[in-house]
């Protein structure tokens, strides 16, 4: 892993994030999947095989505290997104 990769966790992988952001993400040089939190094992699974992520979480929290994560992106509903991008900066990452 290059200096020069971001390492990118999601929290959320709805349609949005699975038609604009996780596209378009994937196609930048430099930028690494590592891993994805949805609603369930199931569903987080299958963004994972879709766009390369290296891994799954079964709890956002876990997600957040790995070592291995530089930025999150948060595609919950909104009513999560107070906590979550809270406890992503407070982790020190970079939130979108």
């Amino acid at each position: 892993m290059s200096a020069d990769t971001i390492r990118i966790g999601f929290i959320g992988a709805g349609s949005i994030s699975r038609s604009n952001h996780l596209p378009g993400l994937a196609a930048i040089d430099g930028v690494e999947l590592v891993a994805v939190c949805n609603r369930s094992p199931e569903s987080s699974q299958a963004v994972a095989s879709e766009f390369s992520f290296s891994t799954t979480e079964e709890d956002w929290k876990t997600l957040i505290g790995r070592d291995d994560i530089d930025a999150v992106f948060i595609g919950t509903w909104p009513y999560m997104h107070k906590e979550m991008s809270t406890a992503v900066l407070e982790a020190g990452k970079h939130c979108f």
